[in-house]
């Protein structure tokens, strides 16, 4: 397939798009090779934005907040600025001050209640012999945890759903609507007045939390926000919601999408399911190999603040950029054999599917730890795993940015005498 792609492209005449076409979104590795290949460092004249696709020059780009800013971004202009979309030093306070709040230690101490929380969605799924992973599973989860990390009550997650979804959208339709202008195009997508709606409401609703959390601090992240300091500030009330904002959606849609696409790997590569099944040592790696093989985010933006040569080509200050993260972690250069998901992978580089540098996603330990607990759970209370259905038929979902499927219908049998 990859070398199918690599031909089509050496032949093709045609005008240069830097993103896969909706039919590559499941499986864009040919296409990600093709570029690597021939265009890894390509203007898209289209969509007046350049794509960047090899190992080297991401991490480059990643690692260099001066040149390249995460400030001023077209492609979240609805959404308010926060730890995502700005640079130092003001990235550096903020960071400081989550960070603080946002430990791996507290992380550590989550594991057995997200083990209880992942047991007790089982407990309603595993005598029902199917299941829908992402809707009945993967996709309520992260949710939930997130909710009672916040400290708000886990009556409001559906509310919390609603929420997930519409600023999901968002963030796909403003690339798609910011694309469509660098082209002179009209384009209707993306509800802007939707997501301010919802900005206004979830300040109105995590307002009254932060002024209950004043009054009467709990052992919660909310409180640990109002409490923490760094450079001798706290986080002001505006900074905080934010924060609440990017940790619904970030780490929801990372986290569903980190368990979905692990478990659709090891299906699609029955001989690492079963040498999972047989050594379960092996769960932290095959989460690894996940996040390089099939990473949640495939790409990040950065704005170019000053004119600057990158592999030969001349970019312009003020010209948009886009990281392929997913490509990256298929450079042949640098991972052998790429194209294979091998659970048993050693890498001495390390995989950039939480970002490089000081954007790092502090989320990290978070969505490692529960899609380790989740694999943990499935291999010992499910047996006889298999798609319930053609695997032709698995619909990817509708983003330029997140790597998914929508829906993962699974059947299997529930393992006796284990809970």
């Amino acid at each position: 397939m990859v070398d199918e792609t690599l031909k089509w492209f050496c032949d093709s005449a045609q005008i240069v798009n830097i993103f896969p076409s909706p039919d590559q979104r499941l499986s864009p590795f040919g296409f990600y090779s093709a570029m690597r290949h021939v265009n890894p460092i390509v203007y898209d004249e289209a969509n007046n934005v350049w794509g960047v696709f090899r190992y080297n020059d991401v991490q480059f780009i990643l690692g260099d907040y001066v040149t390249f800013s995460s400030a001023n971004n077209t492609f979240s202009r609805s959404l308010r600025p926060g730890l995502l979309q700005s640079d130092p030093p003001y990235h550096r306070t903020l960071r400081g001050v989550i960070a603080a709040a946002f430990t791996p230690m507290m992380v550590a101490k989550l594991e057995p209640h997200i083990d209880k929380v992942a047991n007790e969605t089982m407990d309603r799924i595993v005598e029902k012999g199917s299941m829908d992973l992402i809707s009945d599973f993967a996709y309520p989860l992260p949710v939930t945890i997130i909710a009672e990390l916040l400290g708000v009550p886990i009556k409001d997650r559906e509310l919390f759903h609603q929420w997930a979804d519409i600023l999901h959208y968002a963030l796909n339709s403003e690339a798609l609507r910011s694309s469509a202008e660098g082209a002179g195009k009209s384009n209707e997508l993306g509800p802007t007045k939707s997501v301010v709606r919802i900005q206004e409401e979830m300040d109105s609703y995590f307002n009254a939390i932060i002024e209950k959390r004043t009054q009467t601090p709990r052992e919660d992240l909310i409180t640990n926000l109002i409490r923490a300091q760094a450079d001798g500030r706290h986080l002001s009330r505006e900074e905080i919601l934010t924060f609440c904002r990017v940790l619904l959606v970030a780490g929801h849609v990372t986290t569903f999408n980190l368990i979905g696409n692990t478990i659709l790997s090891l299906l699609q590569n029955p001989q690492e399911f079963k040498l999972l099944q047989e050594n379960h040592s092996l769960i932290g790696s095959a989460i690894e190999e996940t996040l390089r093989y099939r990473s949640p985010v495939q790409a990040v933006n950065r704005i170019v603040t000053k004119d600057v040569k990158l592999g030969g080509q001349k970019i312009q200050s003020g010209q948009r950029i886009i990281a392929w993260i997913g490509s990256a972690n298929h450079d042949e250069s640098v991972f052998l054999d790429p194209e294979r998901f091998d659970i048993s992978r050693s890498s001495r580089q390390p995989i950039l599917a939480f970002g490089h540098g000081i954007h790092f996603c502090l989320g990290a330990p978070l969505a490692r730890l529960e899609g380790q607990v989740v694999l943990r759970i499935i291999l010992r209370r499910l047996q006889g795993l298999t798609l319930d259905g053609d695997s032709d038929h698995l619909q990817p979902l509708q983003s330029l940015f997140f790597h998914g499927v929508s829906h993962l219908p699974l059947r299997f049998q529930a393992a006796v005498h284990v809970k």
